[in-house]
């Protein structure tokens, strides 16, 4: 059976894009890819990767939008580029790490998820910036680890990218076979 899988995503500044075209690359079979906004029907695809920027902790709304047309069983995969996983490792990210999955989880609830890939994106200033004038001491705090972000996804997260679209299609067709 050749499995038909799509990779739909969103992308504000052109890094998950990137990170979608490696997604695209480790794919074997048949398989599509384009903007969520360019999808009409998703029903002819058995899998379904869903990628798009991370933004106030959860996926931006273009993408909650996609992803909850997604019939329920559908196999699906999630993609995402947040600046949150370049920052330094504390509580802090800790708690705002879960969250971030949590809230992406949610979108695809009801579908058989068979696997998240996070990769480091870059928090642009305008964020930044509206960060640290929040009354939130914990949004300050992330906003001032802005130039941690700088510079990514670089070219180690795009191979990681197509490597696990790899190893995600290795270990279903080991499941299948």
């Amino acid at each position: 059976m050749i499995m038909k899988t799509l990779v739909a995503y969103t992308s504000r500044t052109g890094n998950t894009e990137k990170i979608a075209r490696a997604i695209f690359n480790g794919i074997p079979g048949y398989k599509v890819m384009k903007p969520m906004s360019e999808i009409k029907n998703i029903a002819g695809f058995d899998i379904i990767f869903a990628g798009f920027p991370v933004y106030n902790f959860e996926p931006v709304q273009s993408a909650k939008d996609f992803m909850k047309n997604i019939k329920p069983g559908k196999k699906t995969v999630l993609f995402m580029t947040m600046a949150l996983t370049a920052a330094p490792d504390n509580k802090l990210k800790s708690d705002l790490y879960d969250l971030t999955i949590n809230n992406c989880k949610k979108c695809v609830a009801n579908t058989k998820l068979l696997g998240i890939f996070e990769c480091p994106g870059e928090l642009s200033e305008q964020t930044a910036n509206a960060l640290l004038k929040s009354s939130d001491p914990m949004l300050q705090e992330f906003g001032s680890m802005r130039h941690f972000t700088i510079g990514y996804p670089n070219e180690e997260n795009i191979r990681d990218a197509e490597s696990y679209a790899k190893k995600l299609f290795a270990a279903f067709n080991d499941q299948v076979s």
